[in-house]
């Protein structure tokens, strides 16, 4: 499945420098078409430098410091490629669908149009598209950047105890600390979450992108969150690419609450809670010692309490949890919601469930946008967010 992975995204890429060649030609037309492809080479070149350097030195155990600054311009530059291929994209499909439409009212139309205006009107609809390009990818860069604002999700529960009208969990996912995401983005994360006082805080995975001795001063603060009932982790896919069990540890030494397919309950007034956490569906790819097992996860947990919440980085994890008829409700992340246009709408067709409220036979399933991101810098239509958890009765 790497392997696949990895031929889809060096495809992607070498149909990016293509289309881009293709694309700068058809707006700036010079003479010498060579200099327009050694600068997209050039651009392809910083582009790849972050991402393919990352994997690399990953496989090396060891990321230099100065390569921060690499993946900075590397990821900036990668987000503002996808928006340029994309108004490239829609410039031709508009240049295409005039030609179509005058054709279909003209059949000589092609034959007698002045070649020499086609070409100006294909070439200015180019430079809109790149204008469009630079402006989107400064509001999605802006909308990454910011720190996430509060999304609040009400969670209808039959015969919901009293105690538990006013109970909060917090949800924080898919924070991707270490590649242009810091200690100033954490701190300021962690403050507002402290600010909403919440009963529980819940990490549902992908929370680093980075080794434990390396980056583990941006995830410090995390221990500085402040729960009444603990915070709880669980991991993601991306802690299995970075030593999933360093970062466990770390993560317990911080003041965590480890949930690898086992469960902790507590009272809430005369109110039984029970929180049962998964290893990510996929780990077992990476150690099978830690295989998703949601068997294991309500192992010794009363079937009786009160509130009964799984936490499961892949929503997809579903499938398997529901079967149990136990959990009230399935805490995830994974999906980013897509991201950025047009990833938003490209994410239904390989994701089960889209982000936000989505009850699955029994089982309530949130899926989170995610607090932080992942690769570029970019966030549009899919804002980052941290979840603020509440329960209704019905």
């Amino acid at each position: 499945m790497d392997y696949l992975r990895i031929f889809v995204v060096f495809a992607f890429l070498i149909f990016s420098y293509i289309y881009l060649c293709i694309s700068f030609i058809k707006m700036l037309h010079p003479k010498r078409n060579y200099l327009i492809y050694i600068s997209v080479f050039i651009f392809m070149i910083i582009v790849n430098a972050g991402f393919w350097g990352m994997r690399y030195l990953r496989w090396q155990g060891n990321i230099p410091e100065n390569f921060y600054y690499i993946e900075w311009i590397s990821y900036t530059l990668l987000g503002f490629m996808f928006f340029l291929l994309t108004c490239f994209f829609v410039a031709d499909v508009l240049f295409l669908s005039r030609y179509i439409f005058y054709f279909l009212r003209r059949k000589n139309h092609l034959k007698n149009r002045n070649s020499k205006i086609d070409i100006n009107r294909r070439s200015f609809l180019q430079f809109i598209a790149l204008g469009c390009a630079s402006i989107i990818s400064g509001i999605a860069f802006y909308n990454a950047r910011k720190i996430p604002d509060v999304k609040k999700v009400f969670v209808p529960l039959k015969n919901l105890h009293p105690d538990l009208r006013s109970f909060q969990v917090v949800q924080l996912t898919d924070f991707h600390i270490g590649q242009t995401i810091g200690l100033n983005y954490v701190e300021a994360v962690v403050e507002r979450v402290n600010s909403l006082n919440p009963d529980v805080i819940v990490i549902t995975g992908d929370l680093v992108d980075g080794f434990v001795d390396q980056i583990k001063n941006f995830v410090a603060p995390l221990g500085k969150l402040k729960a009444k009932y603990g915070v709880y982790y669980v991991t993601g896919n991306h802690e299995y690419y970075w030593d999933s069990l360093g970062w466990i540890e770390y993560m317990k030494s911080l003041g965590s609450i480890y949930l690898g397919n086992e469960n902790r309950s507590f009272n809430v007034g005369d109110a039984h809670v029970v929180i049962g956490g998964l290893t990510d569906l996929r780990a077992e790819n990476f150690d099978p010692k830690q295989k998703m097992d949601p068997e294991k996860s309500i192992v010794g947990a009363s079937s009786q309490a009160h509130l009964k919440i799984l936490l499961a980085h892949q929503p997809n994890s579903a499938f398997e949890a529901a079967k149990l008829g136990f959990y009230h409700l399935q805490i995830s992340g994974h999906t980013h919601g897509g991201q950025f246009w047009p990833g938003t709408w490209l994410i239904h067709l390989i994701q089960s469930f889209r982000a936000g409220l989505t009850m699955y036979e029994n089982m309530w399933v949130y899926v989170s946008r995610g607090t932080g991101y992942w690769g570029p810098p970019a966030r549009l239509g899919s804002d980052s967010e941290i979840t603020q958890i509440f329960f209704t009765n019905v």
